[in-house]
């Protein structure tokens, strides 16, 4: 009888020892896979991080039509469609916004409702613009059109060499409107304030950049 119970004691010992073991293991397999997983994760959050730091800078280049910055968003290659209307390139977008933004008495834009998915070193983003617009009407010196605009931007990102870009951008026009003012009533009524390009203030308080 006792060296029946001393059998069975030795089986107990092994069976707890073949459990440790496993428990062992699988923390081990776990504690290396936790810091892999987190990374990954960290690397996601930096990247939707830096993806919408280049959305924002999207407006405030273009309300002061800066093209350099403007520039910096994109690859070089980057295609545009607004609309019907296609860029072959990122910088044919640009010189056309900023020379259609030239002419403009006053514009504003901003950017909002930002959603990111990362995969690797590719992303794709919907976020919503909306532009209000002070411009004089065409063949009526005494009028300006002041335009409600709100559209979504549909666009795609690639990282390279570390640094994150837009590779391709589709505008959708969700909303638009036109109001007619006079130019007398612009002059009495409403406040524009003057594009200042780099001696805008905001320049001095992000360090010239």
């Amino acid at each position: 009888m006792q060296r029946t119970l001393s059998r069975k004691l030795a089986g107990v010992v092994l069976a707890s020892a073949a459990c440790f073991g496993a428990f062992a293991m699988s923390t081990v397999v776990h504690a290396q896979a936790a810091p892999a997983s987190q990374a990954a994760q960290l690397d996601e959050l930096l990247s939707k991080q830096a993806i919408t730091e280049l959305l924002y800078k999207y407006p405030r280049a273009l309300d002061r039509l800066d093209r350099d910055m403007l520039l910096s968003i994109a690859h070089p290659e980057a295609r545009m469609q607004f609309g019907k209307r296609t860029f072959p390139s990122w910088s044919a977008y640009v010189d056309w916004l900023i020379k259609a933004h030239t002419e403009m008495l006053g514009n504003n834009h901003r950017i909002s409702n930002i959603l990111i998915e990362v995969k690797g070193d590719k992303a794709v983003s919907e976020s919503t613009g909306t532009a209000t617009l002070l411009v004089r009407r065409e063949g009526h010196d005494d009028q300006y059109e002041e335009r409600w605009m709100h559209s979504r931007y549909l666009d795609t990102w690639s990282r390279r060499n570390g640094k994150w870009a837009l590779d391709g951008r589709q505008t959708v026009s969700d909303y638009r409107r036109t109001s007619y003012v006079s130019a007398e009533d612009v002059k009495q009524r409403y406040e524009v304030a003057p594009r200042l390009g780099k001696a805008d203030p905001s320049y001095a308080l992000f360090g010239g950049k």
